[in-house]
């Protein structure tokens, strides 16, 4: 392995020279540099816990057949407000390619930008001051998991402190407290944490607010709108928490997991929703609504997808989010498909609708015309999206941050963006975890709050088993 970092340090050093003299002829400064290579030995998550601990920025990622971990920031684009959108696209479109030591696909198409996305474009609450409220960054480093031997890509951001020697040694440094010192690598399995902290009037509220959501969609043209809850918890001090992405993932094997750490927040989830899944011109989305708990036996879980599956009200509401997501493709797209009769998708712990959707993007609609077209769905928000954003702001007592927001990334010609459901924000001691549902005519306020009980579980279970 020695032979193997020192030849690594010697190409690296290599890339370095080669591209900065090109840099400098060009004048080019500014220019982001990755240096790419694949890992010889069988590398894991596992073997990463160290970085959970004593790294100040993290970005865990784990989709089907897709696994990677990024760490620290050395770049970053960021916007705020109703043209956040537009904004991001004018700071992509300025972003010069990167310069690479490698031009396999593996490496060209794998995450370039990080994406943690806000729900709402204006409020900013304490507890979610670590994070913007529409960003994109590049990391110092990622590693891939997904393949038969793990990939790592290393960037280096181009400025007027750029060095060599000291790129060197910093690249030297980072191999070495990945592969040599997994410091202080603890056995603990769980997390302590008190009971709920919130006001005893918790589903009274909700009930208030469930009434006036359907007062609204009886006497406007509101037609649906999700309420979120929140509960709060006060955790113990020195939690061990770098084994929560393995457990989450263990525990929820179907869904979509991220971890992201900055300072001393952190936000996390098992989001069963894909917003958007880009490969060239195709994406892929996904339309998820209505939904019931698992059944303890086969036998009850059968008779409750057979429920969900003739249910008028679910159905309604599933269909609202097909036919928002398929209307506003056409205007995007060259063709759409989709399945008319919706699936059932299961998870650990509740079944939902699901209907795939597939759309053949025009050549001159851009990747973020598209994402500002689609969100929030109105399986996050409601129909119509501004009436129903302007009555969430005005019931909900919370702040949602990244809840219901989008987590992802973006490399140039595909990119995958989920929806942070299931999730929760840990910020110092406190947790915070978040669960919604959608509210159309003939909703019962006790079912609802039932649902939010049931959404809870995918964090709660995780975050320790005992409670």
């Amino acid at each position: 392995m020695k032979q193997f970092f020192a030849k690594l340090k010697s190409s690296y050093e290599i890339f370095l020279k080669k591209n900065w003299a090109e840099i400098e002829s060009k004048e080019k400064h500014n220019q982001l540099l990755s240096f790419c290579f694949t890992l010889p030995d069988k590398f894991s998550l596992d073997d990463c816990s160290h970085l959970f601990t004593h790294s100040q920025e993290i970005f865990y990622f784990s989709a089907k057949n897709e696994e990677f971990l990024a760490v620290g920031n050395i770049h970053s684009l960021s916007a705020s407000g109703s043209l956040r959108w537009k904004e991001l696209e004018k700071q992509y479109a300025g972003f010069p390619p990167p310069l690479m030591n490698s031009h396999q696909p593996i490496f060209i198409n794998s995450p370039l930008f990080l994406a943690a996305v806000k729900f709402d474009t204006k409020k900013q609450s304490a507890e979610w001051s670590n994070f913007k409220n529409c960003e994109l960054h590049i990391p110092k480093f990622l590693i891939i998991f997904d393949t038969p031997t793990p990939l790592f890509r290393f960037n280096v951001f181009v400025d007027d402190t750029f060095s060599i020697d000291n790129l060197v040694l910093e690249f030297s440094s980072v191999l070495k407290t990945i592969f040599h010192n997994n410091l202080n690598k603890r056995d603990e399995k769980s997390i302590e944490y008190n009971s709920k902290i919130n006001s005893p009037d918790d589903k009274e509220l909700w009930q208030r607010n469930i009434e006036k959501a359907l007062s609204e969609i009886r006497k406007t043209s509101l037609t649906k709108i999700v309420l979120a809850r929140r509960i709060s918890m006060e955790m113990k001090e020195h939690a061990y928490l770098a084994d929560l992405p393995g457990k989450l993932k263990k525990a929820n094997p179907t869904s979509n997991i991220f971890y992201i750490k900055k300072n001393d927040s952190i936000f996390l989830g098992a989001s069963p929703e894909i917003l958007i899944e880009l490969k060239e011109k195709v994406i892929q989305t996904e339309a998820i609504a209505g939904s019931r708990k698992r059944g303890s036996t086969n036998e009850e879980d059968i008779f409750l997808e057979n429920e969900l599956r003739n249910s008028e009200k679910e159905i309604n509401e599933h269909r609202s989010v097909v036919n928002f997501l398929v209307d506003n493709l056409k205007d995007l797209a060259l063709s759409v498909k989709y399945k008319v009769v919706p699936d059932v998708k299961k998870l650990t712990s509740i079944q939902h609708l699901s209907t795939q959707i597939t759309a053949n993007i025009k050549s001159d609609k851009s990747f973020f015309t598209i994402v500002d077209k689609l969100f929030p769905t109105p399986a996050v928000c409601g129909n119509p999206k501004e009436k129903a954003m302007l009555l969430i702001s005005e019931l909900e007592e919370f702040d949602r941050g990244l809840y219901a927001g989008l987590i992802g990334w973006i490399s140039p010609s595909s990119a995958k963006l989920v929806v942070a459901i299931r999730s929760a924000l840990i910020n110092k001691n406190t947790i915070f975890v978040y669960a919604g549902c959608g509210i159309v005519e003939g909703s019962d306020p006790e079912s609802e709050f039932t649902e939010t009980e049931t959404k809870f579980k995918t964090i709660l279970s995780t975050l320790n088993e005992k409670n």
